[in-house]
């Protein structure tokens, strides 16, 4: 019991110091130093000051990934609404990591990462929902592309949507705003 609670210490403090610094300008003995763990202590958990990052990330993305994975899994749903429904829990997780780490505080690289890793992570359940609604009929793709290109362009549109607006101080008028232009946006590329 003893040891979770070791690495889990550890876990938290890092999250602190890499959010509030970064990666590059947190090492390990700033992490030991924080949060008073022994040196050996750590390395019986943790390789390296990239496996604490990476043990960091992976507890961030974890849950929102299983969620957005039943999203896109129900295909009792049609696709629109399982992008509807994605993109208010993209908001609604992205609003809570801010809160919970005061994330526009965050630092730029600890942004960036989670970031990407996100927009890696969720690709491939929307690359297999268009997929299969491609082969059943249900979406016509307006792109001559497979379902993992037309997955990475609705991403990557979307996510060029979003980080033109400035959502620290959106309204719920400029957040309808918002998924009204994103809809659209989808709508330019799969007919449904």
């Amino acid at each position: 019991m003893k040891e979770n609670k070791t690495k889990e210490i550890l876990l938290i403090t890092a999250t602190q110091l890499f959010s509030e610094n970064g990666y590059e300008a947190t090492g390990v003995r700033d992490i030991l130093q924080a949060c008073g763990v022994s040196t050996g202590s750590f390395y019986h958990f943790f390789s390296s000051k990239e496996s604490i990052f990476e043990a960091v990330i992976e507890r961030f993305l974890h849950g929102y990934t299983e969620r957005i994975g039943c999203i896109f899994a129900d295909e009792e749903k049609p696709f629109a609404e399982r992008i509807g429904l994605f993109f208010e829990e993209l908001k609604k997780t992205s609003d809570g990591y801010y809160h919970k780490l005061q994330g526009y505080h965050m630092h730029e690289s600890m942004q960036l990462l989670l970031h990407e890793q996100t927009l890696r992570r969720i690709h491939p359940y929307i690359c297999d929902a268009l997929g299969t609604g491609i082969r059943n009929g249900s979406i016509r793709p307006r792109l001559d592309a497979d379902a993992a290109t037309l997955a990475t362009v609705l991403i990557r549109g979307a996510e060029g949507i979003i980080s033109s607006a400035d959502l620290s101080s959106a309204s719920k008028k400029d957040i309808k705003k918002l998924e009204k232009t994103i809809a659209d946006y989808v709508k330019l590329l799969l007919e449904f």
